[in-house]
């Protein structure tokens, strides 16, 4: 996030997650993390076919944050060669993929947020609003992450 922080797109992400951001316990902790803390966050947004098989969840999210250390590990190399919660709140959450649940519980704090979309017709969920959800998720959770998710998925 610091390296493209003067970015348009990356101003209007900002602008918008801090906008969405409705807890004030949290938004702090968004306006640092977005802030003075950016040269430490990286951005991932996640929205996967809510239909994949299952089998392939594991080998998904492993190709995917070995992508994310192997670009921290080019950052790294870059810089110096240049230098040398979860959710307060008690509504229930209905996670549509078993990977965010796990994420969450990971997260050092999060925030919800409602989606633009159409509402959820069925009865047994007329109730409830679909959202996005944002995590703060410390790098060293992810292992962790990847093994609950393998954990899961065997249990299945």
């Amino acid at each position: 996030m610091g390296r493209y922080k003067d970015q348009k797109c990356i101003t209007e992400l900002k602008e918008f997650l801090l906008n969405r951001c409705q807890e004030k316990d949290k938004i702090g902790n968004l306006r640092s993390l977005l802030g003075d803390k950016a040269h430490d966050v990286g951005l991932l947004v996640s929205q996967r076919v809510v239909n994949l098989p299952p089998e392939l969840l594991p080998h998904l999210y492993d190709a995917l944050f070995d992508e994310v250390s192997w670009a921290i590990e080019d950052e790294l190399k870059n810089e110096n060669k240049k230098k040398s919660s979860s959710t307060d709140k008690d509504e229930a959450i209905i996670y549509v993929k078993p990977e965010d649940e796990i994420l969450h519980k990971l997260s050092m704090w999060s925030f919800l947020f409602p989606l633009q979309t159409e509402q959820v017709s069925t009865h047994e969920l007329k109730n409830y609003q679909l959202k996005g959800i944002v995590m703060a998720v410390k790098a060293e959770n992810i292992s962790s992450f990847r093994q609950q998710l393998h954990a899961l998925l065997q249990e299945s």
